[in-house]
């Protein structure tokens, strides 16, 4: 699989408890079957994947919905739908030390 960066943030302050960290939603690029999240925050906090169809949305726990541990570095990977858009949240405002996604598309 091709890994294809679409978002990162370095050292960023969280937007709020429970609010989307990217401005703009992402939407799987073509042949993305998978995302890639990779993250580390300042302090311990669930994080959280929201995920729409632009008139319902979800929330998903990443980790079980158990917390992550400030300055531990966390991977999670999950398939993806093109007719969705995705963000991230957290649920403990505070920074954002490393938070990257990747889309992972199946080479042929």
């Amino acid at each position: 699989m091709a890994a294809i960066r679409r978002a990162t943030v370095f050292n960023g302050s969280a937007p709020g408890t429970d609010t989307d960290i990217f401005s703009s939603d992402l939407t799987p690029l073509q042949g993305s079957v998978r995302a890639r999240i990779t993250v580390a925050l300042t302090t311990s906090s669930v994080i959280n994947l929201s995920a729409t169809d632009g008139s319902t949305t979800h929330i998903w726990g990443l980790n079980a919905s158990a917390a992550l541990q400030a300055a531990d570095l966390y991977d999670f990977e999950f398939g993806t739908d093109p007719a969705l858009a995705y963000n991230v949240q957290v649920e403990t405002d505070g920074v954002i030390e490393q938070l990257i996604w990747d889309d992972l598309i199946e080479r042929s």
